[in-house]
């Protein structure tokens, strides 16, 4: 009777030391995705040139070992599209098809993992990243696709700051400075986010210098 009971209470301790792994494991996880969120915004709005560039990369190299680290969470695959993107359009017309193609794997399979992960942040750039990149010489841009996903990142975060200012940011290539004005306006009043405070203010900044040029333009 003894030998059963500590054998049970071996497999109830050992239940209770993996779950407190994993839920360590989780913790630092969420920890190290809002430090890439916080990085990110300070890289995109707080430096410039050389130093952007510099910072940029090396949160890419992070993001990349980070989601080759947990290929199955949506959040680290997401983050690795969204920085990806970010350093092709800061590398302007030094920006690869190679990056813009990691750029769109990386979105891709958090779509497939959760598409509603950070709301509709995922349909969002992928949006972007179709309507934007190319179509000839090997590139994958396609304007109708990358209209639909900012239609389902409207759909999913209508009131959101990050959906709304990338779909005025196409609107404003299309030239419809209008429909931008509108999807800006939504921007700047959209509820702040607890979680992401870095995040709002860097998007916020972001979207009221697209609206001053927007404005030069009406």
């Amino acid at each position: 009777m003894a030998r059963y009971i500590n054998q049970h209470f071996l497999l109830l301790l050992a239940l209770l030391t993996l779950a407190a792994i994993e839920n360590a494991e989780a913790q630092s996880l969420d920890e190290s995705l809002l430090n890439i969120e916080d990085r990110w915004a300070a890289a995109r709005f707080e430096t410039n040139g050389r130093q952007q560039e510099k910072s940029l990369k090396k949160l890419l190299n992070d993001v990349r070992d980070l989601h080759g680290i947990y290929p199955a969470n949506p959040g680290a695959a997401a983050w690795h599209g969204i920085v990806t993107r970010t350093y092709m359009d800061v590398k302007g017309a030094y920006g690869s098809m190679r990056l813009a193609k990691e750029a769109r794997d990386a979105l891709l399979a958090a779509e497939s993992l959760d598409p509603l992960v950070f709301g509709g942040l995922v349909y969002a750039n992928l949006g972007v990243l179709y309507s934007r990149t190319p179509s000839g010489f090997g590139g994958f841009g396609n304007k109708t696709r990358g209209i639909g996903y900012l239609w389902k990142a409207i759909t999913v975060d209508p009131h959101g700051i990050d959906s709304n200012y990338l779909y005025a940011k196409v609107l404003f290539d299309e030239r419809d400075y209008a429909a931008a004005r509108n999807a800006l306006l939504k921007a700047n009043e959209a509820p702040a986010r607890p979680k992401h405070p870095e995040a709002d203010r860097a998007r916020k900044l972001e979207a009221a210098n697209l609206l001053a040029m927007v404005e030069h333009r009406l």
